[in-house]
């Protein structure tokens, strides 16, 4: 036994006295305390249910009004962290075996010698320890499995947010220019990306437009084009007149690297500057992409870089070329994500898809996705189209999404909390993996019901997993009467009685007809809200046992800390 821990409890169950009082002896000099005995297992039972900190049971089989094996099954369910001893006669050595089949950790021959009786009862509370060691090892593996569950879809959705701001940062819809169609598609390749396009009107004569392309993939280059954005100016403040490109990529480059000096950091662009009074066109390229600029369908011309790309070395020096633009003449700026490999075969292929006639931005990315290998990671893509004739022009930034789903239509991933009605009962089920951001759905619709006085069903049939604020919410509710549960799998079952859930565990029911037709709810709601609910969730799962106070201790007094603020 382990000489730091608490001295652990034993009892002894048998209708012979001096056998009782023998092994109880021998229990004391092995260091239990304290000791407890009882006649038969009606008496054990007792003894248990309020002593359930007994970490040892030695009993035998033989007794009246309730034998050993009755008392052992009984056991194993209520008090099942006690390591049990069948004291055995040879007339009840069968029964002994039976009992080791049933969870009996050893048996021993009644009267036993005090060094065999040592040997079991150490080895016993040494298995005990072990368990208990799994349990508390596996519950915290549990925990932190939660935790990184939580913290993943609050980073998940911290991106999709993320990317309602970057959407925010996109031109909406083309500036007017008489005589020419303007055309841009956007395709972010994860939430957020490293691609930015504008397209800007200067004065009466003058349209200037972008496209840039950050390094990497996600936030990160994210970042890096916002900066990029911000710190482009696009005319002189002095005279109010339009920068020529080369100026606008070298002021926009020595900004840039003033502000951050974190190497593999860099961004590529090209900056265009149309003249509408004479059709002419100027560009610049920082390490950007070629620029196409086709001629009636057959000569196709590649305006390619004209200096390194932003944020490498803080003197670069950049060029400018200039372009006369006839009537149906066309320019095709993209960013690397439409071509990876920039080969010689994808520009041809590219200037082919071009040149067909009034093929429009969406068509030429189509066509060079059906190009790219299977299984090609995807990457940003931005297309921004240029012709010299009049057509209706228009920006696509995709289908932009919301950071949070309200009622309505919703990913196949977010259908978790549904809800159907039968003459005698409403039915809410949860399906898939339940987690914090569906309670509070779950919680209203609840509530709506149990307050208009109608039966609640829970169907759980399709839920695979519930994680703590799910757990509690669920508790909350069985607690206010009128709600059954039907569909209870073992997984499911299994965490309500982990953590000493009992008043839910009555509650299931067998014998509820099958749920009705379903429909999907939201699951979205305010921040303050969420954070009332799991506070609210694990404050109730807390006050069913001193395991989950413990356990929920942290994030209790961290959420109770973020509702009252500072001060």
């Amino acid at each position: 036994m382990n000489p730091d821990a608490a001295p652990p409890a034993a009892l002894v169950v048998d209708d012979e006295p001096v056998t009782r009082l023998m092994v109880k002896r021998a229990l004391e000099n092995l260091g239990c305390t304290p000791v407890l005995e009882a006649t038969d297992g009606i008496a054990a039972q007792k003894i248990l249910r309020e002593h359930p900190e007994v970490a040892l049971v030695l009993t035998d089989i033989m007794m009246p009004r309730m034998d050993g094996l009755e008392l052992l099954r009984w056991g194993r369910e209520a008090v099942p962290d006690a390591m049990w001893i069948v004291l055995s006669g040879l007339e009840t050595f069968d029964s002994a075996v039976t009992a080791i089949r049933l969870g009996a950790f050893d048996f021993l021959p009644k009267s036993p010698h005090s060094e065999e009786m040592g040997v079991a009862v150490r080895n016993a509370l040494e298995r005990r320890q072990l368990l208990a060691e799994r349990e508390r090892l596996h519950r915290a593996l549990q925990r932190k499995v939660r935790q990184l569950e939580e913290t993943s879809e609050v980073l998940r959705r911290d991106l999709e947010r993320a990317e309602v701001i970057q959407r925010a940062l996109l031109p909406r819809s083309p500036p007017p220019m008489e005589g020419y169609c303007i055309q841009a598609v956007y395709r972010p390749g994860q939430h957020v990306g490293g691609d930015l396009y504008d397209v800007v009107r200067l004065g009466e004569r003058h349209l200037a437009f972008y496209l840039a392309d950050a390094t990497g993939h996600g936030v990160t280059s994210a970042m890096l084009s916002v900066l990029f954005k911000q710190r482009l100016v696009l005319v002189d403040p002095a005279t109010g007149l339009a920068l020529p490109p080369a100026e606008v990529l070298a002021a926009v480059n020595r900004s840039i690297c003033e502000a951050h000096a974190a190497p593999g950091l860099f961004l590529t662009a090209v900056f265009g500057l149309l003249d509408t009074s004479d059709s002419s066109l100027t560009l610049a390229s920082a390490g950007h992409p070629p620029v196409l600029h086709t001629r009636d369908g057959r000569e196709t011309r590649l305006v390619r870089r004209t200096g390194p790309a932003l944020g490498l070395t803080q003197d670069a020096h950049f060029g400018q070329e200039r372009l006369q633009l006839l009537a149906g003449d066309r320019i095709l700026l993209y960013t690397d994500g439409l071509l990876p490999s920039g080969s010689e075969r994808e520009l041809e292929l590219l200037r082919q898809v071009l040149a067909r006639p009034l093929a429009s931005a969406q068509e030429v990315m189509a066509d060079l996705h059906r190009e790219a290998p299977a299984g090609a990671d995807r990457d940003d893509v931005t297309l921004l189209l240029i012709d010299a004739h009049a057509g209706a022009s228009w920006f696509d930034n995709g289908a932009e999404t919301t950071a949070i789903h309200t009622h309505g239509a919703l990913r196949p991933e977010d259908e978790v909390v549904f809800y159907g009605e039968t003459d005698h009962a409403a039915y809410l089920a949860l399906r898939g993996r339940a987690t914090w951001m569906h309670c509070d759905a779950f919680h209203e619709a609840a509530l709506t019901v149990l307050d208009g006085g109608r039966p609640l069903v829970l169907d759980l049939s399709g839920c695979e997993y519930m994680d703590s604020t799910c757990l509690g919410t669920v508790h909350e509710l069985v607690a206010r009467s009128g709600v059954s549960l039907a569909g209870v799998g073992p997984g499911v079952r299994g965490l309500f009685e982990e953590l000493s859930m009992q008043q839910v565990l009555a509650a299931i029911r067998e014998d509820l007809p099958a749920a009705p037709e379903l429909h999907a709810l939201g699951a979205g709601s305010d921040q303050a809200a969420t954070q009332k609910r799991i506070l609210q969730a694990h404050e109730a799962l807390s006050s069913l046992s001193e395991r989950n106070r413990e356990e929920f201790k942290d994030v209790v007094d961290s959420l109770r800390g973020e509702q009252d603020g500072p001060g």
